[in-house]
């Protein structure tokens, strides 16, 4: 499942991802765990999620090219977002798609998250 992430002034997701992931470190979004750098994975702190995983790939990458060209971004294509965040799981991906969006929205200034596109694709 992809989430489409639009952010104002941040085109590349360059300033979304470090600043994702400093206030991560600074436990001050403390539902998240950083399991991978490059490219950011995190995964949801709770143990009954554990398994899920979710990916942020900023455009001009291969991954983001990869999921536009498989038409995985639906109508969120155009324009194209700054990131895409691929989640991927056994089990929970709608929940753990719960707990992204809601981070997302409660963090959208710090982050400099415009909007956000739950592509209804697959």
């Amino acid at each position: 499942m992809q989430v489409a992430i639009y952010t104002g002034k941040d085109p590349g997701g360059k300033r979304f991802l470090s600043t994702l992931e400093r206030r991560i470190a600074r436990q001050e979004i403390r539902a998240w765990e950083v399991r991978r750098k490059s490219p950011l994975t995190l995964v949801h702190s709770g143990d009954r999620y554990a398994s899920v995983r979710v990916m942020f790939v900023p455009s001009g990458t291969r991954t983001f090219a990869r999921v536009a060209r498989e038409g995985k971004l639906g109508a969120f294509r155009s324009p194209e977002p700054a990131l895409v965040a691929t989640i991927t799981g056994a089990s929970s991906v709608d929940r753990v798609l719960g707990f992204l969006v809601g981070m997302l929205t409660r963090h959208a200034e710090p982050l400099g998250v415009i909007g956000v596109g739950i592509p209804l694709t697959e």
